[in-house]
């Protein structure tokens, strides 16, 4: 156990790595090979250039990592942060939702769901991302923490070029967003022991309109296990916001996130 605690100490992203405030270290989980160390779970001078290539899918729809039926999961060693398909139809793929790695960045004139892993802006940094899909509150998109636990800081937020093409001039199935309408975004945090600690929420959209990327402060849930991710829509009345109550989401319920900040 004190061989992986130093380990862990040991390995930081290059990007950025720093003493916190609470006198953990402060990493940056940026996706990228280029500034990823020893991939093989083992401190590295040796740049790994395909840790996080690995992940991304040669098709965004349809393609075998995503829905091969074999489920799909990533792990980052250094910040110890993973992630799996919650499997909510038991198939093993990402119609059940989950937070698959991407590298898609184009505006297509009128996206679909075949572009459900784009997005229009450049990431935050470097050239890959995460793409968190929301196919059910009961079965929400996590990040856990898969030895031991930690503050999640920050991330970083945008929509996907479907769900703002929806959300903007609709579709076949689904009206544009109305003036008063919005997406919420819950990310609840759950400790060792199965107890959540706390929610905070962030609107995706508040109103048709966003501002590119968005920072998301999270550093007040504390000390945590795994993040839940939820998505929520609705129109606000007289001032009062109103969930939907439709048993499926108007929208597609796709946002992208980049640069997980965590203190270990």
């Amino acid at each position: 156990m004190k061989k992986l605690l130093l380990i862990l100490s040991l390995l930081a992203f290059a990007c950025t790595s720093e003493e916190g405030k609470d006198g953990g270290k402060t990493m940056v989980l940026t996706f990228e090979d280029s500034s990823f160390e020893g991939g093989n779970g083992e401190q590295s001078s040796t740049i790994n250039t395909n840790w996080w290539a690995k992940y991304i899918d040669a098709s965004q729809y349809g393609g075998t990592l995503l829905y091969g039926g074999k489920g799909y999961a990533w792990y980052d060693n250094n910040t110890t942060l993973s992630s799996s398909l919650p499997d909510y139809w038991r198939d093993g793929t990402f119609f059940g939702g989950g937070i698959a790695i991407s590298n898609y960045v184009s505006n297509p004139v009128t996206p679909t769901f075949e572009d459900q892993l784009t997005i229009g802006s450049k990431p935050v940094s470097g050239s890959n991302f995460a793409v968190c899909y929301v196919a059910t509150v009961e079965a929400p998109p996590t990040i856990e923490f898969k030895y031991g636990e930690g503050v999640i800081e920050s991330l970083y937020v945008i929509p996907t070029v479907y769900t703002n093409e929806v959300v903007q001039n609709g579709n076949a199935f689904s009206p544009s967003m109305p003036n008063n309408g919005y997406i919420r975004i819950e990310a609840t945090g759950v400790d060792a022991t199965g107890k959540v600690v706390g929610t905070r929420e962030f609107y995706l959209y508040d109103g048709r309109n966003f501002a590119g990327w968005k920072k998301w402060s999270l550093a007040d849930l504390g000390v945590i296990k795994k993040l839940e991710f939820r998505m929520y829509e609705g129109t606000t009345e007289n001032g009062k916001r109103i969930d939907s109550t439709a048993e499926y989401p108007t929208y597609p319920s796709y946002f992208a996130m980049d640069d997980i900040v965590v203190i270990r």
